[in-house]
């Protein structure tokens, strides 16, 4: 019965938000009756109301092992420990699109509780432009992916859930993604009611900042579990595979990025705006490219949660109708809403905006690489496949200058900065960065994507020093002491940044050791073999077998010597008890920031008691990951800063 309710709030949210677009447009002219203001309100209230109940009944479906739920059925099984049980809703297509309406709904309730600090016109607008989106998802969810569709007969036991997904990750990293990429729809709705307003004022960037911020720090501590994930859970033995859901989910995180930085130049000097309500749109048109290729099964990927191209026409059908729709607004209201004022090159708005030119670049050769195989099987019908090789030559040579700006523009004026100030301000700091990266090559030598790694890195972390001291620096005084005292004026947001790019160095720099440094073997051994890598010596010493709740395990024993001393390893090999699939669970030593990463696979050939094992060193990779955590928390600094929210009522 209660499955019934749900999917009834569902049909009713659905038939709510229809209403809510029919009384909210007069049909002569297209103009926006105010009047109807508070109905509005109230039905979008209730629409997200029951959207939430839907799914908080479909969670007690699976933790109740309700199998007469074909969705419960297939994805779950009464084995399995809660929080696989509760995870399991979402580790499917259908309930993954219902989390996705629940934390539209959950967003939309949010900006409802801050509405009264927003002009009722403009709320008015972005509450239309939410339930749009709602009926396109609402209107997928329930005729092409009903999560509450009955089985009869009603069997006794459900087949389980994907042995990939019964890990911890899966129960934080969809929702930490979902809830960046599902952000980016009131950004989105924001940018669409300044559009039909006909304006766009520092004010308006103001309050679309914090939601631009809540999005990005989301996305970007959702793609970090990801990778954290697929790496110890996985067995590849590596942080990013290019792989077209990794792609389309770095995707609007770059344009989200170079959004952020475009919607401050809005805030401080009133420029770039229809730049800024263009990015706005372009990284909510890519949310819903990767909720296409996802679920549409046209493009290869471990990630992809169903494989019918009827859905995947439905949700392209949706993303052209949106993004078309979008551009053609904008392109109708470019003239109002940009004032043409000059943006001087040797500015911080200069740099910013040139950093978001490369920024966008390498977002565009991404999308290109993502999407060639599928235009060319289409064209030709050959199926080709574009590996890390392209990414890496047509993807660095762009985010290095981008870096390079993004570091450049801190020690820039807003306005206008003219070459001698520039220079005077970052000579010694490129100087510096290319002496001490020129020390690193005569040690130790190694490859061009070291190198430019730590001269990047050194370069983020001195302009953030420069900058942080040039702050503190009593500019009255002829001396140009610092003074503490002067700590008091700088404003967190200000901190947020520079932690933003201080964990862009960490993270540039984890990249290029991980990636420079990293030794490898892969090989065909018995038990009682020796494996030499690097400094370590791994002898092969025994193969476990156990039993669990939910799996059989084969766990092979190494043990590894290195300077003298020795400990143990164990590479895992299970199957599933439900499914009978197998998985792989990594053996990983950790010694600070490096990965010792052994993985056994199976028998080679089969019977003989021969495994493939391979192995890897991965220098400095913890690095990379908390490089993306540190961007985050610098986003959580900015974000908490009670100048950047809705404190205060005022005209858009």
């Amino acid at each position: 019965m209660l499955s019934e309710i749900a999917h009834i709030f569902l049909i009713i949210s659905f038939l709510l938000f229809a209403l809510q677009l029919a009384i909210s447009i007069d049909y002569n002219n297209f103009n926006l009756r105010y009047s109807v203001f508070d109905p509005i309100k109230k039905l979008s209230f209730f629409s997200f109301l029951m959207i939430i109940t839907s799914f908080l009944i479909l969670i007690f479906n699976y933790i109740n092992s309700d199998f007469s739920i074909l969705n419960v059925y297939n994805n779950s099984h009464t084995n399995k420990p809660l929080i696989y049980k509760i995870s399991g809703a979402w580790g499917n297509h259908e309930g993954s699109l219902l989390m996705w309406l629940s934390i539209l709904s959950i967003y939309g309730l949010v900006f409802i509780s801050l509405i009264d600090k927003v002009p009722q016109s403009f709320s008015f607008k972005v509450l239309l432009t939410l339930g749009i989106v709602n009926i396109g998802f609402i209107g997928f969810t329930i005729f092409t992916s009903n999560p509450f569709l009955r089985a009869f007969p009603i069997p006794e036991e459900g087949l389980g859930l994907n042995p990939v997904l019964q890990d911890p990750g899966l129960a934080f990293h969809p929702p930490l993604l979902y809830l960046g990429y599902v952000g980016l729809t009131i950004p989105f709705s924001f940018s669409i009611a300044a559009l039909l307003e006909g304006k766009v004022t520092s004010r308006w960037a103001q309050l679309v900042r914090p939601w631009i911020l809540a999005s990005w720090i989301f996305l970007t501590l959702g793609i970090t579990l990801g990778s954290w994930w697929a790496y110890y859970e996985l067995g590849w033995g590596g942080w990013w595979f290019w792989d077209p859901v990794e792609n389309v989910s770095l995707l609007p995180w770059l344009l989200t990025t170079a959004l952020l930085h475009s919607v401050r130049v809005t805030e401080k000097r009133d420029r770039l705006k229809s730049w800024t309500i263009l990015l706005a749109i372009l990284s909510f048109s890519l949310t819903l490219l990767g909720t296409f290729i996802v679920r549409s099964g046209l493009l290869t990927s471990v990630h992809a949660f169903a494989s019918d191209p009827a859905r995947g026409i439905f949700i392209l059908s949706f993303l052209i109708l949106i993004t078309a729709g979008s551009l053609l607004l904008y392109a109708i209201k470019l003239d109002k809403i940009e004032n043409k004022k000059n943006v001087y090159l040797f500015s911080r708005e200069g740099g910013l905006l040139l950093n978001n030119i490369f920024l966008c670049a390498s977002a565009s050769t991404i999308l290109l690489g993502t999407l060639w195989p599928l235009v060319i099987e289409i064209v030709t019908g050959n199926d080709i496949s574009v590996g890390a090789p392209y990414f890496k030559i047509v993807f660095l040579p762009l985010i290095f200058p981008a870096i390079f700006l993004c570091g450049i523009s801190i020690n820039m004026n807003w306005k206008k900065t003219n070459l001698e100030t520039i220079h005077n301000r970052i000579w010694k700091l490129v100087f510096i960065s290319l002496f001490f990266t020129s020390i690193f090559y005569l040690m130790f030598g190694g490859p061009l994507l070291i190198l430019l790694g730590i001269c990047s890195s050194l370069w983020l972390f001195l302009t953030v020093i420069n900058d942080f001291l040039n702050k503190l620096m009593n500019k009255t005084v002829a001396s140009k002491k610092i003074n503490l005292q002067r700590i008091k004026k700088i404003r967190l947001s200000t901190f947020g940044m520079y932690l933003a790019h201080i964990g862009v160095g960490i993270f540039v720099l984890g990249v290029s050791l991980s990636e420079g440094m990293k030794t490898y073997y892969e090989g065909v051994n018995k038990v009682g073999n020796s494996i030499q890598l690097s400094n370590f010596n791994i002898q092969f010493s025994k193969i476990e077998r156990l039993k669990k709740e939910n799996w059989l395990s084969e766990t092979g024993v190494f043990i590894v010597e290195k300077n003298d001393r020795d400990f143990k390893m164990r590479a895992e090999r299970r199957v599933y008890l439900d499914t009978g699939m197998p998985t792989t669970e990594a053996g990983i030593k950790r010694d600070i920031f490096s990965h010792l990463y052994i993985v056994m696979g199976q028998e080679q050939p089969a019977g003989s008691g021969k495994r493939v094992i391979r192995v890897y060193h991965n220098s400095n990779i913890v690095l990379i990951w908390l490089g993306a955590v540190v961007m985050a928390l610098g986003g959580l600094f900015s974000l908490i800063d009670g100048k950047l929210n809705f404190f205060r009522k005022s005209k858009v």
